[in-house]
């Protein structure tokens, strides 16, 4: 039975005592996991929800990544996630503002939650209620057969609340790798440069030995009252451990492009952009080896991928001309950089640069923020170039961030690459 099939099942028999905002006489505690409606009580005005598309769409998102969550974590089908109801309330909030919706423009809404569901696998330009979403979005899924697809993945972690991020592991892993540079690094500077180091581990490293973590382990030694370093505490919730019957070499499968790791079933790699191959490879380890949480793998290292590229490419261009800064002010943005100027006593220029891989341009815009903190001549949103196989993915882009931050410019990775040169040539030559 499926994903759907079984959460939908749980809910037989009482699904139809649910009111659509999601209070029903099973709802002995308020739900946490979702934000609160924008919008007036529905049970007690009647009114309907003021029209914003993309947060039904990430409420259903937020709904079917707690519901895989629960599975995984209990083994068992899904029975709802704050223990007063079948499903999450992010389904029961979606549903009602669909409902909503649907009687509104007089058309006929999901009959139950196993339609819904269904609805799910069909490109959201399809639904029998239209919903306002740029072009590209309206081609997107929900579902996957029983996985959840890129759109939905990168939509639930867009839902602003703690409980939702904080489930799918991507708070605690960003928590955790700011209180092991804190703990380890004496002053700002030092933080910063522990802070890019983890970071950057993220990156390169989808698969951990033992043996590299012990080695980091004498480089990052702070621990708490009970000599439980930090460090650990971070890998521990990045990773996940794969304990080894004796010492010795473990034969891995991988992509050799951005190396995560691969069944002996797959055919290709899945990461979004990437053409790598699958390899052998070995790991040396003790004990066992750790590899990366799916969340880890799908908030940080996959997305990662573009922005240690830059960096590296960047950092090739030009020597003595320019400066790159590493996730300045600890992620304030993924990379500043610095072209020193021809004359002495000469204001420098600086760019903020934030490499951004999203299958949604509209969602992109919604969750971006320009941070001040780094002051900078111009702010510059990178795309990889496969997003520019989506028709009309940076018009969308351009177009959803206005109104919403100023001064701010897109640029697909080749064209920043190509800016960077000739700037750089401008300010004292290239290597």
């Amino acid at each position: 039975m499926s994903v759907a099939q079984e959460a939908a099942a749980s809910s037989s028999g009482r699904t139809q005592r649910q009111s659509v905002d999601g209070d029903s006489p099973d709802d002995q505690h308020p739900a946490a996991a979702v934000p609160a409606s924008r919008d007036a009580d529905l049970a007690g005005e009647r009114n309907p929800p003021a029209k914003d598309d993309y947060l039904l769409v990430e409420l259903l998102c937020a709904a079917l990544a707690k519901i895989r969550l629960e599975r995984q974590r209990a083994g068992v089908p899904a029975r709802g996630t704050d223990g007063s109801g079948p499903l999450p309330r992010a389904w029961r909030e979606a549903r009602g503002r669909l409902w909503w919706k649907a009687q509104t423009l007089g058309l006929d809404g999901p009959a139950n939650d196993l339609e819904l569901f269904d609805w799910c696998r069909r490109p959201l330009g399809s639904w029998r209620v239209p919903l306002s979403l740029t072009k590209v979005d309206l081609e997107a899924v929900l579902l996957d057969g029983d996985s959840l697809s890129e759109f939905a993945e990168q939509a639930a972690a867009l839902v602003q609340h703690a409980d939702v991020e904080a489930e799918l592991v991507q708070n605690q892993v960003f928590a955790a790798l700011m209180l092991c540079a804190r703990m380890n690094g004496g002053d700002d500077g030092a933080v910063q440069q522990v802070y890019r180091r983890l970071r950057r581990l993220l990156i390169d490293h989808p698969v951990l030995s033992d043996r590299e973590v012990q080695t980091l382990a004498r480089e990052l030694p702070a621990a708490d009252s009970d000599h439980d370093s930090f460090l650990a505490k971070f890998v521990r919730i990045a990773y996940v451990h794969h304990p080894v019957q004796a010492p010795g070499k473990v034969r891995l499968r991988r992509c050799a492009d951005c190396r995560n790791p691969l069944d002996d079933r797959a055919l290709g790699c899945g990461t979004p952009g990437c053409t790598g191959v699958a390899e052998r490879y070995e790991v040396a380890c003790l004990g066992g080896y750790w590899t990366q949480h799916r969340a880890t793998r799908q908030f940080f290292h996959d997305p990662g991928l573009l922005e240690g590229r830059l960096l590296d490419q960047v950092r090739e261009i030009a020597h003595e001309c320019l400066c790159v800064e590493d996730w300045p002010c600890l992620d304030a943005w993924d990379m500043a950089v610095t072209f020193k100027a021809k004359e002495p006593g000469a204001e420098a220029e600086c760019w903020a640069v934030d490499a951004k891989d999203c299958s949604s341009p509209a969602l992109l815009a919604r969750g971006f923020r320009c941070d001040p903190r780094v002051p900078a001549r111009r702010h510059i949103i990178v795309i990889p170039m496969h997003r520019l196989r989506t028709p009309g993915y940076r018009a969308d882009l351009e177009r959803e961030l206005q109104g919403r931050v100023s001064g701010v410019e897109v640029l697909d990775e080749k064209t920043f690459l190509r800016q960077v040169t000739v700037r750089a040539r401008q300010t004292g030559g290239t290597r």
